[in-house]
């Protein structure tokens, strides 16, 4: 087999590879890179450079971070800058594939998340109907959700909870929920799938049942707001019937579904109250994080103060050993003004070669969940961004395409 078949494949498989296994996503991006570096290392000119240079300052950002780790003698982690590999290597990878491989690549990824979702859906309710009347429940929600299977009811909802739907893969539901948005964005406004407006709805309704019951209260939101930009953008009596159907589902799901349910009044209680004792919420956990803010002196903002000791004071003013959940605050913290300035530098930055509607609503949407996930920290996140943003900024693809649903096809 030649050595491009290979990085075809390799290529392809690089998102599905990303949900299903870390280990193989890595394993992946490294072939791709050795082609990339190696075999096509005359293609590369000096506008791809100069693009790099610019796609380069969120790595500018971490690096501010690191070097006051080493100066404050805090430790120098090297592994900062390896877990997000995809951020220097990407651009190269996207550069060096041809048009139709992109494309492809896209088709790939909503075809195996959209037949993944319906498998996961499947298999938890089998699950739920063989074990009617057994009080199974995730980790994360424990004996609080025991009220809702307590019940003779028609199905277990404890196998379908995110803890019981992933059960056979490692997974945090935001970022499906992420994921399952990024397939919903590509059907509504672009026409990457040749399909029927009824496929191609059934596709979206998929995702829509999936971010419910995977119970991500960001993914939830983001939902809402992607059917708003929908609607608003599009906005004629069709649209209006679709949109309008695909809010009941979502409203219906939401209000059935126990987890989820549960999720959505811890996150409201938490908001609405003045307390910061509620256990076993993840919503008044980011309050107590970014609150802390409030422990950091003028200077140290400004400045920054490293991710080692950042982590370090975050811990010692909360007594909560993780990162901000906000990326904004967190880069604030390591990285100061200049890190935080060089964030948002990055995250517009696609805006300057591409201004269709797709490309807008994603950066919206990544911009938004940054306030609730450090995604520029976790490796579904980091692959995610770093891929779209690659194709954005040096991919050969105009998405600036109708959607089939906009069409006359039926």
């Amino acid at each position: 087999m030649k050595i491009e078949s290979i990085y075809k494949y390799m290529f392809v498989l690089l998102l599905p590879s990303l949900i299903v296994s870390k280990a193989a996503n890595s394993i992946i991006l490294a072939l791709l890179v050795i082609y990339s570096m190696f075999f096509v290392k005359n293609k590369y000119h000096q506008l791809f450079f100069k693009k790099y240079l610019l796609f380069s300052s969120f790595l500018f950002s971490i690096f501010i971070g690191l070097t006051i780790d080493l100066f404050t003698q805090n430790g120098f982690e090297f592994r900062e800058i390896i877990k997000r590999a995809s951020f220097i290597f990407m651009p190269f990878i996207l550069y060096s594939s041809k048009k139709h491989l992109q494309l492809l690549s896209l088709k790939v990824f909503i075809y195996f998340l959209s037949l993944l979702s319906l498998l996961l859906i499947f298999a938890g309710i089998i699950r739920s109907i063989i074990n009617r009347g057994v009080i199974i429940y995730g980790i994360w929600d424990s004996k609080t959700t025991e009220e809702f299977y307590s019940h003779d009811m028609l199905l277990n909802w404890g196998e379908l909870s995110y803890k019981r739907l992933f059960l056979y893969f490692d997974m945090h539901p935001t970022y499906y929920a992420i994921f399952s948005l990024i397939v919903i964005l590509l059907i509504f406004f672009t026409n990457v799938l040749n399909l029927s407006k009824k496929r191609q709805l059934a596709i979206v309704i998929v995702h829509v049942i999936m971010i419910v019951m995977v119970s991500s209260k960001a993914g939830i939101l983001s939902l809402f707001l992607v059917l708003l930009i929908k609607l608003f953008t599009d906005f004629n009596k069709k649209y209006l019937i679709i949109i309008t159907s695909s809010l009941a589902i979502l409203m219906f799901f939401i209000f059935i579904i126990p987890s989820t349910q549960l999720r959505v009044k811890r996150a409201i209680e938490s908001i609405s109250s003045k307390k910061t004792d509620l256990k076993n919420s993840s919503t008044n956990e980011r309050i107590i994080l970014w609150k802390s803010i409030n422990g950091l002196n003028p200077k140290e903002l400004i400045f920054g103060i490293g991710h080692n000791q950042g982590r370090k004071r975050i811990f010692s003013l909360t007594g909560i050993d993780k990162n901000m959940h906000n990326q904004y605050l967190q880069t604030l913290v390591s990285s100061g003004i200049l890190g935080f300035i060089l964030i948002i530098f990055f995250l517009f930055l696609p805006l300057i070669y591409q201004h269709n509607l797709f490309v807008k609503t994603f950066i919206f949407i990544i911009i938004f969940n940054l306030l609730f996930e450090n995604m520029f920290d976790r490796i579904w996140g980091i692959m995610i961004i770093s891929f779209f943003y690659s194709i954005f900024i040096f991919g050969k693809i105009n998405l600036k395409q109708i959607s089939v649903l906009n069409s006359s096809k039926k």
